[in-house]
């Protein structure tokens, strides 16, 4: 004879509970999705904003397409994003399961927070991966919309509901909500960097920007007729060689924006830093400008393309940048080692790093993409504008080898295990990318592909020792 227990009949009854609210919330949210006003005001709103969004996506990734309300046209097929396709009742199933789950109203909020960015996020990349590859591979799109799509959907919900449930009643935040000094730094920088871009649109369009470029023009030009016969007609420089003509639109760069926008984020009073950013605006753009301008000239007169030293120049100086970022950041904020040892580790790395580098780059050049493109079978030549793809595994040795071997926390043979793995999941990621732009004939925006260039090993990275930090 077994006897049930208070504690247990207490639990059963919060279990029915649970259960009852969430059918009747389950119900009322599946009437509220089929009213015609909640269509008329959410969804199809949503579905036109969704359309939109995988219109700009498709743009990044090199696709035309034509967009009209919540239908799509590209490569001959069309496509219409369906009140039914926009998630909106997996959301409201989600949100009945949250509200009903015993929590207290800040934990709901976090879940149905998560939640809503999750199935947005789930649902863009799910309409993404359809058009994209349907419209490539005629006969695939049922088995993409509701086998692979709707398993995407449903696991990415199930996934954050069972993380969410997880942490209620622990007093803990989650990891995005504990380092708010680390959301209110970047939430700064973004703000920085929307206030440059905006200041430096108005700079180069303004009397003074003119006059800037001008300048620029006329010191580059004096400086390569200290190492040859050079010859200056307003935008045009003629060397012995080569003549190009500068266009304004080289004498403009969203590196200088990413650069201004640090000045935001600097751990001093604003109108130190306002004060800072007005003395550093002008120079920076002028020598960021001749150099650029110079380097390109230079790579015209031995035979090079112009466009590769503007590409090349801008990736190098961000690269340097977060390289003594680094350097920086270990020795002086962390204190972990001194500020000369640590430059003497980074110049002990330089030759080695990039050799390895440059070998990597090779490999891929004259043997991976060779045998990718016999393997598809395709007629295409790989798209690489200003050689931004070939550059890619460069990079990105470059910067992985130098942070993983700067770090003074780790040993030699820790630094090799991280530098070797991490250096396997950069070159499978540039695989797949490589992989992707040939089967897709995709033509990615040069700033995404930069920004992967740079900035991709630095996030890993970044990620890796926050891990670390957290396990400690």
């Amino acid at each position: 004879m077994s006897v049930e227990t208070d504690g247990s009949a207490a639990s059963d009854n919060r279990a029915l509970g649970w259960l009852i609210r969430f059918w009747a919330l389950a119900a009322f949210f599946y009437w509220l999705d089929q009213t015609t006003w909640f269509k008329a005001a959410v969804v199809t709103p949503y579905a036109y904003l969704s359309a939109l969004i995988t219109a700009k996506l498709l743009f990044l990734l090199g696709v035309e397409c034509q967009i009209n309300g919540s239908s799509l046209a590209l490569s001959g097929t069309s496509f219409v994003v369906a009140d039914s396709c926009t998630g909106s009742f997996v959301f409201l199933l989600l949100a009945a399961v949250i509200i009903a789950f015993p929590a207290s109203v800040r934990e709901k909020l976090i879940g149905l927070a998560a939640g809503l960015v999750t199935v947005v996020g789930l649902n863009l990349l799910r309409t993404l991966m359809i058009v994209l590859l349907a419209s490539r591979f005629s006969g695939s799109f049922w088995s993409l919309h509701i086998i692979v799509g709707q398993a995407l959907i449903i696991a990415g919900t199930l996934g954050v509901f069972i993380w969410w449930a997880r942490r209620v009643g622990n007093r803990r935040d989650p990891s995005f909500l504990q380092h708010r000094r680390l959301f209110y730094t970047a939430s700064l920088y973004v703000a920085g960097f929307l206030f440059s871009y905006a200041c430096y649109s108005l700079f180069l369009n303004s009397p003074l920007g003119v006059w800037f470029k001008k300048l620029v023009i006329s010191h580059a030009a004096v400086i390569l007729g200290l190492f040859t016969d050079t010859v200056r007609r307003g935008q045009v420089i003629t060397t012995a060689t080569s003549s190009i003509r500068v266009i304004h639109g080289c004498l403009s760069s969203p590196v200088l924006v990413l650069f201004l926008a640090t000045f935001f984020i600097l751990p001093i009073s604003w109108s130190k830093r306002f004060l800072l950013y007005l003395i550093c605006f002008f120079p920076l753009y002028y020598l960021y400008h001749v150099a650029r301008t110079v380097a390109a000239v230079g790579f015209m007169a031995g035979g090079r393309d112009a466009n590769f030293a503007y590409n090349f120049f801008g990736q190098v100086a961000l690269l340097k940048a977060l390289l003594f970022f680094s350097i920086y950041y270990w020795s002086v904020i962390r204190k972990s080692i001194t500020i000369n040892r640590q430059i003497i580790r980074a110049l002990l790395l330089i030759l080695p790093v990039i050799g390895a580098a440059l070998l990597v780059g090779w490999g891929w050049h004259t043997v991976a993409v060779p045998f990718l493109i016999t393997l598809l079978e395709v007629k295409i030549t790989l798209y690489d504008p200003g050689h931004i793809v070939r550059l890619m595994p460069v990079f990105h040795a470059i910067s992985w080898l130098f942070l993983i071997f700067t770090t003074p926390i780790w040993n030699l043979r820790q630094a090799a295990v991280r530098g070797l793995i991490g250096f396997f999941g950069l070159n499978l990621f540039y695989g797949l990318l490589v992989f992707s732009i040939l089967l897709l004939d995709l033509a990615p925006h040069p700033w995404l592909i930069k920004s992967f260039n740079i900035f991709l090993p630095f996030a890993i990275y970044i990620m890796m020792i926050r891990a670390e930090s957290n396990t400690a």
